[in-house]
Formats: C-alpha cells, sequence, structure tokens
C-alpha cells in the first residue's frame, strides 16, 4: 500500500486528456476516469496465476553501490595532493 502521489519531485505534469500518468495522483484519476470516491492510496499488486494484471514491482528504485569507487578516487586525489606538497617543500641541498 502507497500514499498518492499528487506531484513528484522530477515528474512531468500529468496528462489527462491523454490519459498519460506521471505521477499516481488517485484524485487526479478518479475525477478523470469517472470513479468516485476513491482511497487516497493505491496498492501495488503481483498478478496471480493466469491474470493479465496487476504488475507489481515497477515502483523499485535501485541506485548503485559505487562507494568503493568513490573511496579510491578521494584517497588517490589525497596522496597526489601530498605528493605535490611535499615535492614543492622539499629540502633543497644549497
Amino acid at each position: 500500500m502507497r500514499w498518492t502521489q499528487e506531484d513528484g519531485a522530477f515528474l512531468r505534469a500529468n496528462d489527462p486528456a491523454g490519459d498519460r500518468w506521471f505521477s499516481r495522483d488517485t484524485q487526479a484519476i478518479a475525477g478523470a476516469t469517472g470513479l468516485d470516491p476513491v482511497a487516497p492510496w493505491f496498492l501495488d499488486l503481483d498478478r496471480g496465476p493466469g491474470q493479465g494484471a496487476p504488475i507489481g514491482g515497477l515502483t523499485v528504485v535501485s541506485f548503485p553501490n559505487s562507494h568503493l569507487s568513490y573511496a579510491l578516487t578521494w584517497f588517490a586525489m589525497a596522496a597526489g595532493l601530498a605528493f605535490l606538497l611535499f615535492f614543492i617543500h622539499r629540502p633543497t641541498d644549497h
């Protein structure tokens, strides 16, 4: 069960006339399709055997785990800076 999404921060505006929905605004969808009353939430369900819809799991957001590459990048930059500081401030023999 998920709460309705009136506006998404990074989503396009819904187009009820074209039946294009970019956010799951249950009240707007109900108004455009003539359904009344509707709940302020929706269900993500998986289809059962022999059923055509709904198809669940489409709202899963996954971000890559790149922490190792970030850490290696920052440590390499720190090592490079330390080398440059040493090279600039190294003792001279005269």
